[in-house]
């Protein structure tokens, strides 16, 4: 049994948790936060690793791009996520970004 049926069970429960429960909650949830988000747009968008695997980049490498200004991210809680309409300009660039 999770954390989070554990308090839906019992909502004025006190539990005590180890750190890893409670990371994996805190990740469960905003994983469900943003896929919510992703979910009420008309366009597809992509995660840090699917734009790094496309590009066949580092992750440093899209840090840099971030920095830079030179991909347009939108953050949900911790996590980044990049547009398709991102992803096709920068296809038709990639030559001079890498």
């Amino acid at each position: 049994m999770d954390i989070k049926e554990v308090i839906k069970d019992n909502p004025n429960i006190n539990i005590t948790v180890n750190a890893s429960d409670l990371l994996a909650f805190g990740e469960s949830i905003a994983t469900q936060t943003a896929q919510s988000v992703i979910q009420n747009t008309d366009e597809k968008v992509y995660t840090r690793n699917e734009v790094i695997q496309k590009f066949d980049i580092c992750s440093a490498t899209l840090w840099r791009w971030d920095k830079l200004n030179l991909i347009n991210s939108k953050k949900i809680g911790n996590r980044r996520f990049y547009s398709e309409s991102e992803i096709k300009r920068l296809t038709t660039q990639k030559g001079g970004l890498v």
